[in-house]
């Protein structure tokens, strides 16, 4: 290369550098020395790149990433050498690198501004990533966004964050009220966020009831606290309900990847404790995910393999003292993990859609042992049994129910459907017609858990009901001094008997809590006091006329 050749590329209108290439020791270009440099790239770069001889130590001189150095030298490793663009954060321009080569590792390298190129090639592609039904970005323009956004706060030292905001039950709104409903709801959404649009904030219909808010060049966390309690504030006062999950760059990750996740997870976790709030990624939240991840799987194999076992545990009529049936209790005892409780793994089993299997499972094998029980003891008493209400929602349900029964051959009267208040939350029309048919079919109803959570005198009045179960934390301090639970439960039982159901109350473990209930007209005692849950040897010795096989209290 003569002083010539110099000369000519120091004419030429775009930057230009004529550089060296440099390997690491596996034989990849890494790095390349700067041989020469014409006058438009020291305008362009000004006089940071002077007395740098490598291109890496220009580029750690004024940023990370603003002369596009990852992508060039990725181009550099492709044979022949690809054409790549890149944003600058520095000039706020997209460049094209041209890459000619020449002798021994040599090789010119050619910026093209190609700003006006890209711009345009946004509006076509933003007439194809925009939301038809809100007019927003979808989530394809978010991910053309999100590198620009990083890449500046990078350069200037500032925050980013994401924002991602669920409507809580949407789907219970497009199923309930009818899908205009939900589309009408989604558009005032939409036009919420659009007040908060600005040069920093920008707003994308993320997916069917999300949306992304992502947030640029802010100083610090609070700067981010400030915003979303904002937005968070807007939505309460207009009555919408909604989630929220952040996460921020850099102080969360660096990865777009990572920083969608994050969010994502705290979405997932607002949504896990009660919704309608709006919580920051936190550490803590990734292990508890994995941790669920792991027991999901776990739990994907057990039923598989119908890893489970069932104990029984029993009623007893508080008058007579008789047996009045059995509640079948679902256990799982994983290799690794252990003894893993029903109220841990039955919520994952429901958010996973395991619950379907697994009911059904359960449902076979209760049935199979209450007509064993029936042939073998000639037993009369009711096996009551839980359902989901995940499980109750399947429009097969109750053809599987009855098939399950017909198979073993037994009578619905001797069968107790247990479901809880969380039925309540969808639709109540079609659960209280899905359950009138379950007791015209002869299947009694049991109500568990009255009192923890959706119950109303409403509600009960509405339910098709024939036993109400009253929940272990109202028996707990019924023998306080100040007898406020006392007067709560009396009330309950008061209240249902008038209404014809039968109450069972559960975790009575001590006789002066039994002798209360029984002065209130309880009608069922269930709890250590009377009888632990049995496994199925323990069962078959007591129905054979073993009562020392009652393992109880006492």
């Amino acid at each position: 290369m003569n002083l010539d050749f110099f000369q000519v590329i120091n004419k030429i209108a775009n930057p230009v550098v004529v550089a060296k290439l440099l390997y690491d020791e596996k034989g990849k270009i890494n790095d390349f020395q700067i041989e020469f440099q014409n006058s438009q790239m020291k305008k362009l770069a000004g006089y940071i790149i002077q007395g740098f001889s490598k291109w890496s130590e220009f580029r750690h001189n004024i940023g990370e990433d603003s002369f596009g150095y990852d992508s060039l030298i990725a181009s550099l490793n492709e044979k022949p050498f690809p054409k790549s663009s890149y944003y600058s954060a520095a000039t706020k321009r997209w460049y094209r690198f041209d890459i000619s080569p020449l002798e021994d590792d040599v090789v010119v390298i050619t910026l093209s501004d190609v700003t006006i190129e890209k711009n345009y090639s946004k509006k076509l592609r933003e007439s194809i990533i925009k939301d038809p039904l809100t007019g927003l970005l979808n989530r394809a323009g978010f991910t053309d966004n999100l590198e620009i956004v990083l890449d500046t706060c990078k350069y200037n030292g500032t925050k980013a964050a994401m924002l991602i905001l669920d409507i809580d039950d949407l789907k219970n709104i497009n199923e309930s009220i009818g899908y205009e409903e939900g589309d009408n709801l989604i558009i005032r959404v939409a036009d919420i966020l659009r007040r908060f649009e600005r040069d920093t904030i920008s707003i994308f219909r993320y997916g069917d009831d999300e949306f992304m808010v992502l947030i640029s060049e802010v100083e610090s966390r609070d700067s981010v606290v400030t915003i979303a309690d904002t937005i968070f504030e807007c939505f309460q006062n207009e009555h919408i309900l909604i989630s929220g999950g952040v996460s921020i760059f850099p102080d969360n990750s660096e990865s777009k990847d990572e920083l969608i996740r994050f969010a994502d997870m705290a979405v997932h976790y607002a949504k896990k404790h009660g919704k309608n709030n709006i919580c920051f990624f936190e550490p803590e939240m990734q292990r508890v995910f994995i941790q669920q991840l792991q027991l999901q799987t776990k739990l994907a194999n057990a039923v598989l393999d119908s890893n489970f076992y069932m104990n029984y545990q029993p009623q007893f009529e508080i008058s007579t003292g008789l047996l009045r049936g059995f509640e079948a209790l679902i256990r799982w005892d994983e290799p690794e993990l252990g003894e893993i409780p029903p109220s841990v793994f039955i919520p994952v089993a429901e958010e996973t859609g395991l619950i379907l299997p697994l009911g059904k499972w359960i449902l076979n094998t209760t049935m199979q042992r209450l007509k064993e029980w029936q042939d073998k003891y000639d037993f009369k008493g009711t096996m009551s049994v839980n359902v989901s209400p995940i499980q109750l929602k399947q429009d097969g349900f109750l053809d599987e129910l009855m098939e399950i029964i017909g198979k073993y051959e037994i009578d619905p009267e001797y069968v107790e459907i247990e479901i809880t208040e969380g039925v309540m939350i969808n639709n109540i029309q079609t659960t209280v017609e899905k359950l009138k048919s379950l007791k015209d079919l002869g299947f009694k109803i049991s109500l568990d858990d009255f009192g923890t959570g959706y119950s109303s005198l409403n509600y009960l009045q509405q339910l098709p009901l024939d036993t109400l179960k009253i929940d272990k934390s109202f028996i707990n301090d019924i023998c306080s001094m100040d007898g406020i639970q006392a007067n709560i439960t009396s009330s309950i039982i008061n209240m249902v008997t008038k209404m014809g159901l039968e109450t069972i109350a559960e975790g009575v473990e001590r006789p002066d809590q039994l002798n209360l209930l029984k002065r209130y007209n309880c009608n069922i005692v269930q709890g250590f006091l009377r009888g632990k849950p049995m496994n199925i040897i323990d069962c078959d010795a007591y129905l054979g006329g073993d009562k020392s096989a009652l393992r109880t209290n006492h």
